[in-house]
């Protein structure tokens, strides 16, 4: 893999898991204590999944009027 192509995947990476909640620094942290990056793109797009999944119909929203 060419450096240019790799720089694009690592940032795209990086802004999928800040979307999905999590900092870079906790990112590296899981990738060096043993998560393989497969396994932190499945726990980010979980992740992502839970936020986009609507809250099932009678469950609070947490809105006020």
């Amino acid at each position: 893999m060419d450096k240019p192509s790799l720089v694009v995947a690592i940032s795209k990476l990086a802004v999928a898991g800040e979307q999905a909640g999590f900092t870079v620094e906790e990112m590296i942290q899981l990738l060096d204590h043993g998560i393989t990056v497969e396994g932190l793109l499945e726990l980010i797009s979980w992740r992502l999944d839970e936020r986009l999944t609507p809250a099932p119909s009678g469950a609070s929203a947490h809105w006020v009027m």
